[in-house]
């Protein structure tokens, strides 16, 4: 009985740490990911920075030398780094050892200033970015990740900042091309509808964008713009829109995932990316505030026509994509917009208060003119088939095809 009795208080020792873990990180949960991180980890050169260390190029050189014979953790001390230029990374990393930039409690290290961004990478590969923090009054982008390839950005914040003009994180150009963004949190982020939690632009490739909550934005939540930024992932997401965000003294409910191009140029030269899947996410909006862009998925064009495109449809055209059949609806799909239904995977979603799933908007911009302009649903055009159905399945999705 006396052993029964251990064995009982042990169980329960073990399940209430557990729990505590779980509310700290409660999603690493993939069993084989976190052996390896924890294998990396243990073998890793570690070096200790604080509030007071210069993060400048000799610092960050010092870095790659590391990195050419081992794993390196660069680990913030708890406290407030108060950024007066921009951490910059440029040509930094190695396609074989792992650069860590951590902090060992999740939001401890915060990243705070009155600049125009807090944290560079460029040229850069094969990096981890965890647990950090940023906020404050940051005026472009907390974070930005520009031609470098396989970097992860985890359990990090990205809170309070409202006079973002561009986003929380970004992702741009075909080089950065498996990006993965997950577990994190976001929320008041941007200054209007310019401002995104995540804006990938430019052409990149494998934005993967799991598990995230996401908390009012002043514009669409998570962005791939033109030139072809493609194989987007959103998977297992929860967003909410509160309706009490202000921009321009009007509470917003902005589209949660948009596909744009802005062609300001004649003929236009932007095209929408084509294969993006969208699924397991909890879409929320509320019922207060604008109700006009309640939107889970949306296809945008602004201004010209790009070469061997039509993205300013007939009245006709408008009128088959809201009430055609499917066939019908992805045939003018393809030929005019350049868009595969078959290859835009939506489905399995939670919903609160959506007006609708998948939509095409056309708007007038740059001295276009457009014969037919507004919001038509293709929801029906696409496709609800070939979905992942675990974290893993979504890690890895469209790996495949690079």
């Amino acid at each position: 009985m006396k052993n029964y009795a251990l064995m009982f208080m042990l169980l329960m020792s073990l399940f209430s740490c557990k729990k505590d873990v779980v509310a700290e990180e409660k999603d690493e949960k993939i069993v084989v990911e976190i052996q390896k991180e924890a294998q990396t980890e243990a073998t890793a050169t570690v070096v200790n920075v604080t509030p007071s260390t210069v993060l400048d190029a000799s610092f960050w050189s010092g870095i790659q030398t590391m990195l050419q014979t081992n794993h390196v953790d660069v680990v913030f001390a708890d406290g407030t780094y108060n950024i007066a230029s921009t951490i910059t990374l440029s040509n930094i990393g190695s396609a074989t050892k792992r650069l860590q930039l951590k902090a060992n409690t999740v939001g401890a290290a915060v990243l705070t200033g009155s600049i125009a961004k807090l944290m560079s990478l460029n040229n850069c590969q094969n990096i981890l970015i965890h647990r950090l923090k940023f906020t404050g009054a940051v005026s472009e982008y907390a974070l930005v990740i520009q031609r470098s390839p396989n970097i992860t950005v985890a359990y990090c914040r990205f809170e309070n900042m409202p006079n973002l003009y561009y986003g929380a994180v970004g992702a741009h150009y075909p080089t950065s091309n498996n990006i993965i963004i997950r577990q994190n949190q976001f929320s008041n982020i941007g200054v209007g509808s310019t401002a995104h939690m995540i804006y990938g632009a430019f052409g990149v490739k494998r934005l993967k964008i799991l598990e995230n909550t996401f908390t009012d934005c002043s514009g669409s939540f998570i962005r791939f713009r033109g030139d072809n930024s493609t194989h987007g992932v959103v998977y297992g997401n929860t967003f909410n829109s509160t309706g009490t965000y202000m921009v321009n003294g009007t509470g917003v409910n902005p589209i949660f995932v948009e596909v744009p191009v802005f062609n300001d140029v004649n003929p236009g030269d932007e095209t929408f990316g084509t294969s993006f899947m969208v699924t397991k996410n909890n879409f929320n909006y509320a019922t207060i505030g604008n109700q006009s862009t309640r939107y889970a998925l949306a296809f945008h064009h602004s201004g010209f026509n790009p070469t061997g495109r039509t993205h300013l449809i007939s009245v006709a055209d408008a009128t088959t994509l809201g009430s055609g059949t499917v066939a019908e609806k992805r045939a003018i799909m393809s030929s005019k917009l350049g868009l595969d239904g078959t290859k835009i995977l939506y489905g399995g979603n939670n919903n609160v208060n959506l007006s609708t799933h998948v939509v095409y908007r056309c708007w007038e911009a740059y001295g276009a003119t457009a014969p037919w302009t507004g919001v038509v649903s293709i929801s029906s055009a696409v496709s609800s088939t070939g979905l992942a159905t675990t974290y893993d399945e979504a890690l890895v999705f469209y790996d495949d095809l690079y």
